[in-house]
């Protein structure tokens, strides 16, 4: 795995720190904040459409192999549409159209 070298800068509590130093902390902590994560963007947001109960395909996406409803963590859905997500699975579920239980 390839590692990271991170630079510690310490500042001192002292106001003798030059301006090239501080232009230096500036410029790295700068570097920092652009290597973050990309921020996830939920499914149904960015198509702006609604999860439907009829859409079987998208709705296997939210389930695991062992026909569990995956966790919001792991989906990368908005709050708004896990909840509803999990409604229309279970609603799906009920007119049998998803198992409730997998193949064995």
């Amino acid at each position: 795995m390839a590692e990271k070298k991170i630079k510690r800068i310490v500042i001192s509590k002292t106001a003798t720190t030059s301006v090239k130093e501080t232009e230096e902390v500036e410029q790295h902590s700068e570097e920092l904040q652009k290597v973050g994560r990309s921020k996830r963007v939920c499914l149904f947001c960015q198509s702006k459409t609604n999860p439907s109960y009829t859409d079987i395909a998208i709705l296997r996406r939210f389930t695991t192999d062992r026909t569990k409803i995956v966790p919001r963590a792991k989906s990368n859905l908005c709050s708004r549409h896990q909840r509803v997500v999990t409604k229309q699975i279970k609603y799906a579920r009920h007119l049998s159209l998803l198992p409730f239980t997998p193949k064995v």
